[in-house]
Parts: structure tokens; sequence; C-alpha cells
């Protein structure tokens, strides 16, 4: 796997919105007060021109552990300008994202807002029938702050609690801000721009600077480039 989820403990959160955004946000604040901002991507980074988008949006799903499908009443039924469903779309962001997870047997929770039902697999493309078969969350407005609380429980074994919350890990203050910017260049040569999330995230996690390559160096699929990356690191 590109991006092992034992290593980059964190939340992605996809969510359409035009249907969802206001409870997402929402979501993210709770989310981020428990686990940390950091270890929640709640939009793919800006992709840069001429880079395949669909590549990019699977780099950074692969950067996570656990999955968050927020799903209003219009999920499933979401139309673009021309009026057909943009879950039919093989380009729809949403769609990617999802597929992405499911493709990489990522778990995937289902957050249902604003009174949404879970899809049927026959309304679902076939890339996210899966999804039809996850066990789901409830998010009600009068029982906002228990129904957050059963989630934040049921990302437990997803999710690294360590140095989480709003302390500040020690392992990034011992090591140079200019250090991890170095490694994270090294590192996108590899993997792309998903790198500088890798390296923020790995800094956080190790007790020296080795640790910290050796961290960086297993987000890299291949033994040989592994090789190159750590001689360029301590070279």
């Amino acid at each position: 796997m590109f991006l092992g989820r034992s290593r980059l403990r964190s939340i992605f959160v996809n969510y359409r919105r035009s249907d969802a955004e206001g409870e997402s946000g929402r979501l993210f604040d709770d989310l981020a007060d428990r686990f940390g901002a950091e270890s929640i991507f709640m939009d793919v980074a800006a992709i840069e021109p001429g880079r395949d988008f669909r590549k990019a949006i699977d780099q950074s799903v692969a950067a996570c552990s656990v999955l968050l499908a927020v799903m209003g009443r219009e999920w499933l039924e979401a139309k673009d300008a021309a009026g057909s469903r943009r879950l039919d779309d093989p380009n729809d962001f949403v769609r990617i994202e999802l597929a992405s997870a499911l493709r990489r047997d990522i778990p995937v929770i289902p957050v249902l807002v604003r009174g949404a039902k879970m899809p049927l697999a026959e309304q679902l493309p076939d890339d996210l029938k899966e999804l039809a078969y996850r066990n789901a969350v409830e998010l009600t407005h009068a029982r906002w702050k228990s129904d957050v609380q059963v989630l934040i429980h049921a990302l437990g074994p997803y999710v690294d609690l360590a140095g989480t919350g709003s302390a500040a890990a020690p392992g990034l203050a011992a090591i140079e801000a200019q250090t991890v910017e170095r490694v994270g260049k090294e590192l996108a040569v590899f993997i792309g721009p998903i790198a500088e999330v890798v390296v923020k995230r790995a800094a956080k996690r190790c007790a020296s600077v080795e640790d910290f390559y050796g961290i960086a160096a297993r987000e890299i699929e291949g033994e040989a480039e592994r090789v190159r990356f750590l001689r360029a690191c301590r070279g």
C-alpha cells in the first residue's frame, strides 16, 4: 500500500458542499478539539496546474486511517449543472475520494445528518457499492454533542490518541522546522505534494531526527527509493 494506515493516524472528512457543508464544518471543529486540527483532512489541498487530480486525491486519502462520509438528504441525488447525478460522474470529487478509500480497504464510516438514510447498493455506482454495507453513525441537531461522542468512540481504534488535543506534541519541538521542510522536499520527489502533510505528522511521532527520517521513509513504496531518500536526508 502506498501510504500505510498504521503510520499516519488521521481522519479524512468526505462531504458535498451543497449537501452538508454546515454540518461538516461543525463536525470538523468538534473532531479538531478532540484529536487536533492536523489530524483532520477536510478538503484536498489545492492541486497544481498540470497534475492529475485523481492521483492527488488518491494520495491524500491514502494518508488517512479512516474516512468519514458525511451524507445529508441530498447526498444521493445531488445534480450537476446539466441535471445529471453527480455520483454517476467518475470525475466527481466525492466519488473519487470514497472509491479510493474503499479500494484501499481504508475504514469508511457513513455519517448521516439532516435525517439522511443509507443508500442501497443498487443506488450506487459499482465502485461505491460496498459503502451500502458500512455501519453508519447518525448526528442529529437535538443530540449533537452526545452523537459526536458516539462517533469519537467509534474512531478510537483508527486514530492515534497520543499527542492529540490542544497540547503540543514534544517531537515537533525537538526537530528544527528547517529539517522538516528539507525532508518534506526530498519526500515530495517520491510521493508528491502530500509529503508536506506527511512530514509534519511524522515529526510529531518521533524522538530523534534519525527516527524522523525512518518514519518518513516508510511512506515510500520501493526499497531502492527508500534507500535513495534516506541517503539524501543524511547527506
